[in-house]
């Protein structure tokens, strides 16, 4: 085999390997990339569901949970199921404290009609209010774990991760 053949064939080789690692590293970005923008769709939603929630210490009357709650918390389940497995645990507390407002909610509407004595004496603002802390709990502690994937950062192989707390 003559040399120029041998030369050329390696640098076919190198430029092969060279593009296939180009490509590696552009689907990682652009999957990286990806996933910093779910995550700022995701915390979107969250806070149109949590606007919703808000609403309801205020609403007169319970019309039950709404069109725009529950399109909200479908958007978050939906990109939270697509993006973010690891946040399945987090995202099952923030739904577990919205059946259990919901709920909270539609037999204090049905005490009022009821009973408006017996729901004046319900203490319910108190209840709510109880609900509303274990939401803004469960919501932020999702919040926290969605924010850290937008605040990560590509770093390179060769430089190492620098410790930034501060005492």
């Amino acid at each position: 085999m003559d040399m120029t053949v041998y030369l050329a064939a390696w640098l076919a080789a190198a430029l092969l390997a060279v593009a296939g690692l180009s490509w590696v590293l552009a689907r990682y970005k652009r999957r990286h990339d990806m996933r910093r923008i779910q995550a700022h769709d995701l915390l979107h939603a969250l806070q149109r569901y949590s606007g919703w929630v808000c609403a309801q210490r205020l609403a007169a009357v319970f019309q039950g949970e709404g069109p725009e709650a529950a399109a909200a918390l479908d958007q978050a389940c939906s990109v939270r199921a697509a993006w973010f497995p690891e946040l399945a645990g987090d995202m099952a507390e923030v739904l577990a404290v919205h059946n259990r407002l919901i709920n909270f909610l539609s037999n204090q509407q049905a005490l009022w009609l009821r009973d408006p004595e017996h729901w004046l004496e319900s203490e319910h603002d108190k209840r709510f209010m109880a609900l509303w802390k274990q939401h803004r709990i469960a919501l932020q502690a999702l919040q926290s774990k969605v924010e850290q994937v937008i605040s990560m950062r590509i770093q390179p192989a060769s430089a190492p991760r620098r410790n930034t707390t501060y005492a």
